[in-house]
């Protein structure tokens, strides 16, 4: 059983294209977590949305994420990540259905 402590979260936002995503991570103990993802942000490797996703199920960090239209992008450019997000967000609910099972 948790304590009635009230538990204050850190919001780290990672912008990927169009995508903002919201990680919540909790203080004092997600710290090594937090800079484990800012390293690898900083690396040369690239992060995709579904290695994000991924990387915060397998740490249990909560997120949350939010399609942004950016007018420094051309339209088709937008039109193509709003169709790669609604094809991500499917993903995530078919994930969500799978565990309930």
């Amino acid at each position: 059983m948790r304590s009635k402590e009230k538990i204050t979260k850190e919001i780290v936002l990672i912008r990927y294209y169009n995508v903002l995503f919201y990680l919540f991570f909790e203080i004092g103990i997600d710290d090594f977590k937090k800079q484990c993802l800012v390293s690898w942000g900083a690396s040369a490797e690239g992060m995709r949305m579904k290695q994000i996703k991924e990387w915060c199920y397998f740490q249990h960090i909560s997120f949350k994420t939010k399609f942004i239209y950016r007018k420094d992008f051309p339209f088709r450019a937008n039109l193509w990540n709003l169709y790669s997000y609604v094809r991500f967000k499917i993903g995530l609910m078919h994930r969500k259905i799978f565990c309930l099972f």
